[in-house]
């Protein structure tokens, strides 16, 4: 049972995410267009924080834009000139008119003096009178300040005022989404697309899926991605942004069949379109036919290598750490240069066991850490690590040292990683490194020692603690630790993950239950919870129908996780379907070659009488990994010899 923790987050998972924060935000953020978002409107010091002098520019700008005689101020009017200086700047005059400008002074005096209504009913009123983008945007801000109604009713009047206004669309559109009023959302939303610089549209269309995201039903915020760029989806203006926006939208709805479709249309028209490839990728949740668009684009000679990085980290995700590593691979081919994309490959040599190889991934990034007074040794042709992936780098180098049993050279990168002992990640690691020289007693001194600047720190000092206990086979004490967190943090759903896997391991299997539904309650989304109790069900052989449901909701929250296949090959071999639990365990075991899947399909194929492949099958898996619990109770039980 204990390999239903996820065991990636303090491997691949976890670090990986660290390591690129810098590097690259994948999708969904990759395309975000870079303008001034909506709804950030101009501060009230911009109008007439300044007096008069700022009422009287605002009036002189407004009355030469109606006339079209604005000019550029001199350069006498624009220096800065003495007190003492005989040629003053000339006077210019306000074009502004006595009644407008005695419009916005009430206006803006109503205002100041919280009478918010008056103020927005002048600002609206003088806006039509004008037709002046200037006073419209006033109103819009002074309005979104009262309701969003009347922000609205402003927004709409300055876009049928000014219909050509691009800044009049985004508002009133931003308006709209704040509102949740999808229904009218699209007329605005394409008018601002319309409006913006032709160049500028693809960018602006591929930012719609995270636009959207502010609305809560996402079906419907798909549906209104697609009639909002519906005349760029055909000709003459038809792009592929368009229909890669559509799936990514699809995608977030999570329907499958529409995304797919849009998918397939975005990638015929630019092959090697980065966002599409980078929604294929997002889609391997809901289709295996996504992988099968992300291979034919990697496949080809102008795809995008940021594609190829996306897809390896996907991989490592679902545990296919062969497969990741051999893409990785080629990513590295062709630029060595990515001192990231060594570490991420170093991440996943460790997880699969593979110190030596690990090694040779992260000298690559550390011949290149500048030496204390001496630039670094390829610097020409390779940038420097930067201070996040030397840091990555030293803790990789900890695990290899680790994984060979060196402890004293593990601890030493540590040192290296944390020379003044203040970060609580890299003293817990310590910690644990002296629980395995049997200092138990120490290293939880030294967890429990560490200072909580907030409160995800004490989250990690338990955890940490606990899973201290838990390989030390101090399983009952663990126990009494996550009790003390989930009395802290009721409501901390992967604390109560690990409480109910160390009351699982106890036989404690009602209060294990009811923590693991209490999990799914507070993270729907997370396939563990719905994973584990599904295994345990069928471990015990009780209430298989049930556990069956429970790993098939686990499997469409992650497809094809090795871990989860796994889950659903053992309930087959509880319900007896031997044949199906060997196809599903295998598949589970080519994908991800761990000792505790062995161990099951060893147990299977025992059972057919298949004592050789057996037998062959645990022999692998304890060369791998000969200290693993669950692999040496299965061989003692069967009396085989590994």
């Amino acid at each position: 049972m204990g390999r239903h923790i996820n065991r990636m987050a303090t491997s691949v998972g976890d670090h990986m995410s660290l390591t690129f924060a810098n590097l690259l935000s994948l999708m969904p953020q990759v395309a975000a267009i870079q303008a001034r978002p909506p709804g950030r409107l101009t501060p009230i010091a911009r109008w007439l924080s300044a007096g008069m002098f700022a009422l009287g520019a605002l009036g002189a700008a407004h009355a030469a834009e109606e006339d079209g005689t604005a000019t550029a101020p001199t350069p006498a009017a624009s220096a800065a000139v003495a007190p003492e200086a005989s040629v003053k700047p000339p006077v210019q005059n306000s074009a502004m008119d006595a009644n407008t400008f005695f419009q916005i002074f009430v206006a803006e005096y109503l205002f100041q003096h919280g009478d918010m209504n008056s103020a927005y009913q002048a600002y609206l009123e003088s806006a039509k009178q004008h037709k002046d983008a200037q006073l419209y945007q006033r109103a819009v801000e002074i309005g979104r300040a009262i309701s969003p109604e009347l922000a609205l009713t402003a927004a709409k009047s300055w876009r049928q005022a000014l219909p050509q206004s691009r800044q009049a669309s985004e508002y009133t559109a931003d308006i709209l989404l704040s509102m949740g009023r999808s229904a009218d959302l699209v007329a605005p939303l394409r008018s601002f697309i319309q409006l913006t610089p032709t160049l500028q549209q693809p960018q602006l269309i591929l930012s719609l899926p995270r636009i959207m995201t502010r609305l809560q039903d996402r079906n419907a915020a798909a549906q209104v991605i697609d009639d909002a760029t519906q005349p760029w989806r055909q000709a003459p203006l038809e792009m592929a942004e368009a229909w890669s926006a559509s799936a990514e939208g699809w995608m977030q709805a999570r329907d499958a069949n529409k995304a797919t479709a849009s998918l397939n249309k975005a990638l015929a028209l630019r092959p090697n379109l980065l966002n599409a490839g980078l929604v294929a990728i997002g889609l391997m949740d809901l289709t295996p036919q996504a992988e099968t668009l992300v291979k034919q684009q990697l496949a080809r000679p102008d795809a995008p290598p940021i594609v190829r990085l996306a897809y390896g980290r996907r991989l490592a995700g679902f545990q296919r750490l062969d497969e990741a590593a051999q893409q990785l691979e080629l990513l590295l081919k062709e630029h060595p240069e990515q001192n990231g994309s060594w570490i991420t490959l170093a991440a996943v040599r460790l997880e699969l066991k593979q110190a030596d190889k690990a090694e040779v991934a992260l000298k690559q990034v550390l011949n290149k850490i500048p030496a204390e007074g001496k630039p670094a040794g390829d610097a020409q042709s390779s940038p420097a690590p930067d201070a996040n992936e030397i840091d990555q780098t030293y803790l990789y180098m900890e695990q290899v040292a680790e994984q060979r049993n060196n402890l004293t050279e593990a601890l030493s990168w540590l040192d290296r990683a944390d020379p003044k002992n203040e970060r609580t990640n890299i003293q817990i690691q310590k910690a644990r490194l002296l629980a395995r020289q049997n200092k138990v007693a120490e290293a939880r001194k030294l967890i429990r020692d560490l200072p909580e600047g907030e409160p995800r720190d004490a989250v990690m000092k338990y955890q940490a603690e606990a899973q201290l206990l838990r390989d030390a086979h101090q399983t009952e004490e663990a126990y009494k630790v996550m009790h003390e967190a989930t009395k802290r943090f009721p409501d901390d759903s992967d604390l109560l993950y690990d409480q109910a896997m160390l009351a699982e391991k106890l036989q404690k299997f009602t209060e294990a239950e009811a923590q693991l539904r209490k999990t799914m309650e507070l993270a729907q989304d997370n396939p563990n919870a719905f994973n584990a109790l599904g295994y345990s069900l069928a471990d015990r052989g009780v209430r298989l129908d049930e556990a069956r449901q429970l790993i098939k909701k686990a499997l469409e929250l992650r497809p094809a996780d090795p871990f989860i296949v796994d889950s659903m090959g053992w309930l087959e071999f509880r319900a007896g379907n031997l044949s199906e639990a060997v196809r599903l365990l295998s598949s589970a075991y080519q994908t991800r070659p761990d000792a505790e899947i062995a161990a099951h399909l060893g147990e299977v194929l025992w059972a057919q009488g298949k004592k050789d492949e057996a037998n062959k099958t645990w022999q692998e898996a304890s060369k791998r990994d000969p200290d693993n619990e669950t692999l040496k109770e299965t061989v003692k039980r069967f009396q085989a010899t590994p």
